[in-house]
């Protein structure tokens, strides 16, 4: 079979949530990943290509793949090793989203979606890997991706020619199909992006395929030792920069007197709810920023500072912006809720699209430009929907996606934005 030719930068996001899934299955989890790990068995990708590309027909010389012992076991574990089902839930499904972006990274066209086209699927997650690449007679095993030094699992070369992985790692990166997952329960997300990249020296300067994910829950966890918010938050004051902290603590509004923002802004001290939102929204796009440099919590947040295009910064992407704003979900909603076809962040009834620059402190390094694609999560979530929930207050999480870098010509052009293909899966 010939796949038909991807999309430059076609861009999914597909969504598990997990309460939902597990209460249609009627099995513990160390039942239920016994039954998938027996049923799908598991590979590595080098001899599942091999397996992929072998003839499909059913004469006895077509190879035969068996799970190593020591393979099995050591899937079982990554499953297992947690304590909590909830975690041991989240661990099986991210296996198994992982191998999906595997098999998409072979045949990036993905079941069911166009990569400009949103839809709710109503397959599983067990069923698509089994359908992909329309091999019916086989089962597609799930796939231990390699990791690297900082322990990112990476879709690895299967044929053709290949760039050097920049952490050193034996197997080369796939960087035409890059993926990343993330989770905060009961969400279980996963982005990926499929696009022409060569290893010429102008693609290197150009280099916008790295690609994070993060997923926040607006859930303040109090306890007795952080009883409110403000404690709560203080935990994590040294995770950012002193002007990230101020965005979180206060909103800017019109006013004669002079503010911490450096402009005749009033200090508005935001609400609980508020500081909560806008301190996970930051968070995550800090989060999806390191996971797409594939350092991940090997760098200090308060070591880089990222301002987003329209909200801190003005037209001009230097000083801080003039308009009144009281922070990233305030336009997130405004613009969800604006059907004008002017707004330059709307570019899906469910996403808000923003460039934003990211830099690291005391660094001789200049801004680079990124974006940031924010899809809000929710009890009322539904990506085949034509309209918005009808209670905005019912968006308790958010995915924030973050690609990059962006040259200026790229970063000031509505045309480079990327419009994710949203899925919504089941176990």
């Amino acid at each position: 079979m010939t796949p038909p030719k991807p999309d430059i930068n076609a861009l999914t996001l597909s969504i598990v949530r997990l309460d939902h899934s597990i209460s249609q299955i009627d099995r513990p989890i160390a039942d239920a990943a016994t039954s998938v790990l027996d049923d799908l068995s598991c590979s590595t990708p080098s001899v599942q290509a091999l397996y992929l590309e072998a003839p499909t027909s059913n004469s006895s010389t077509e190879p035969i793949i068996t799970c190593p012992t020591a393979l099995r076991q050591k899937v079982e574990k990554s499953i297992m090793r947690y304590r909590r089902d909830p975690d041991r839930w989240t661990s099986l499904t991210s296996l198994l989203l992982k191998s999906l972006a595997f098999y998409r990274s072979i045949d990036p066209c993905p079941i069911g979606i166009s990569p400009s086209v949103e839809t709710q699927g109503d397959d599983t997650l067990s069923s698509q890997i089994e359908r992909k690449l329309d091999i019916t007679e086989r089962k597609l095993p799930i796939i231990d991706l390699p990791r690297t030094k900082h322990n990112r699992p990476y879709l690895p070369l299967s044929n053709g020619k290949s760039c050097p992985h920049s952490s050193g790692a034996s197997d080369q990166e796939n960087v035409n199909s890059m993926m990343n997952v993330s989770h905060q329960y009961p969400w279980v997300c996963m982005t990926q992006q499929h696009q022409q990249v060569t290893c010429s020296s102008k693609e290197k300067e150009k280099s916008s395929n790295l690609l994070g994910l993060d997923v926040v829950i607006f859930d303040a966890r109090l306890s007795k030792y952080s009883p409110t918010v403000a404690d709560y938050l203080k935990s994590f004051v040294q995770s950012f920069t002193p002007w990230e902290w101020k965005r979180i603590n206060y909103c800017k509004c019109n006013s004669s007197s002079r503010s911490v923002f450096g402009r005749n802004k009033s200090n508005i001290v935001r609400s609980d709810p508020s500081k909560l939102r806008e301190f996970f929204l930051r968070w995550s796009m800090k989060e999806a920023y390191t996971k797409a440099l594939g350092l991940g919590m090997y760098i200090n947040f308060d070591e880089f500072e990222t301002r987003l295009y329209g909200i801190d910064l003005d037209a001009n992407m230097n000083t801080p912006s003039d308009r009144e704003d009281k922070g990233i979900w305030t336009s997130i909603l405004r613009t969800q809720g604006d059907e004008s076809n002017n707004n330059q962040n709307r570019i899906d009834k469910h996403q808000f699209s923003v460039i934003g620059k990211a830099k690291r402190i005391n660094s001789l390094v200049s801004w680079e430009f990124w974006e940031f694609i924010f899809v809000p999560l929710g009890e009322e979530y539904d990506s085949a929907s034509s309209s918005l929930p009808s209670d905005r207050s019912s968006y308790n999480a958010c995915a924030c996606i973050c690609r990059g870098p962006l040259t200026k010509i790229e970063a000031d052009s509505e045309s480079e934005r990327v419009c994710a293909a949203v899925e919504s899966l089941t176990l």
